[in-house]
């Protein structure tokens, strides 16, 4: 039973009154030391979260950020440096007699430092013709041909252009001299094709065939060893047709003349474009020194 004391206090609350009295003192000490604690742990880690971001993490994150912006501008001339893919131009197909093909198509590099070689064929209508092999330099348009493709569908009329094995090369200042527009130029601007003619002519059978003529003209101090002309009759701005003559062995000095005969039925003709296709970039292309020599015979005929 229960017994109270005093002024209604029950012997539970005199014996927690007489606990508070005797252990005040603790209590208070221990509380103000936990919020002293607490207090010193919040500062220690506002403290330590200042030095670091000014004083051990700020230098090495500003280092950090400044190689990424390194590196994204190393990644950004990577990417400008890559070369561009090279454009084509419609694969035109013409018609010869035998029921053969004639085809071409330009290819365009539009990159300033970078050359390509690589292999190339035509397919014509399932039929692939034989894969050659061809090269682009740079910032210039080639022509790619296939001349005389005899194919089993002689309704053939159409070819799509498949070019695959791809090897891009940067030019090499040291093989350029530093410059490349300026070496190409003091290569190749001495040859120039002359006295270009295009007729038409009585063949066999009174058939009226097309009758090409022009003269290859060396006038620099750098001999070749082949050299492939690209010829296309042009009615207006439209391709009428399309052939390919190889000049060879052209010494400086030399002029070479070039005799093509069209069997075919040529539209009419209002200009002859003439396309020289060479790979300047390959010493092999040259002459050697010991076969640099002044013409003493007259000049050579292509027929």
């Amino acid at each position: 039973m229960e017994t109270f004391a005093g002024r209604g206090f029950s012997e539970g609350d005199l014996k927690y009154v007489n606990w508070w009295v005797r252990n005040e003192v603790r209590i208070r000490f221990w509380s103000r030391a936990l919020l002293y604690a607490a207090n010193a742990i919040v500062w220690i880690y506002v403290g330590w979260g200042l030095l670091d971001a000014y004083a051990i993490s700020y230098p090495r994150e500003s280092r950090l950020t400044l190689d990424i912006a390194t590196n994204q501008s190393i990644l950004d001339r990577i990417e400008q440096d890559r070369p561009v893919n090279m454009g084509t131009s419609q694969v035109l197909v013409f018609p010869t007699t035998e029921k053969r093909l004639d085809m071409t198509v330009d290819l365009q590099n539009p990159n300033e430092q970078w050359w390509s070689e690589f292999t190339y064929r035509f397919n014509v209508a399932g039929e692939e013709t034989t894969a050659r092999q061809g090269f682009i330099l740079p910032n210039t348009i080639t022509t790619l041909t296939e001349l005389g493709f005899t194919p089993k569908n002689a309704s053939s009329r159409s070819a799509q252009l498949i070019v695959d094995n791809i090897r891009w090369h940067r030019v090499e200042p040291s093989q350029v001299f530093g410059d490349y527009n300026s070496f190409v130029t003091d290569r190749f601007s001495g040859v120039t094709v002359q006295n270009i003619k295009f007729e038409n002519v009585v063949g066999a059978g009174d058939q009226m065939t097309g009758h090409t003529t022009f003269d290859v003209v060396n006038h620099g101090a750098y001999g070749y060893w082949s050299i492939d002309y690209v010829i296309k009759l042009m009615r207006g701005t439209t391709v009428v047709g399309v052939n390919k003559v190889t000049i060879t062995d052209l010494k400086p000095g030399e002029t070479h003349h070039a005799d093509l005969m069209w069997y075919d039925r040529i539209p009419a003709v209002t200009k002859t474009d003439i396309q020289p296709v060479i790979n300047l970039l390959d010493p092999n292309a040259f002459l050697p020194s010991n076969r640099l020599q002044t013409p003493t015979t007259t000049p050579q005929s292509l027929n």
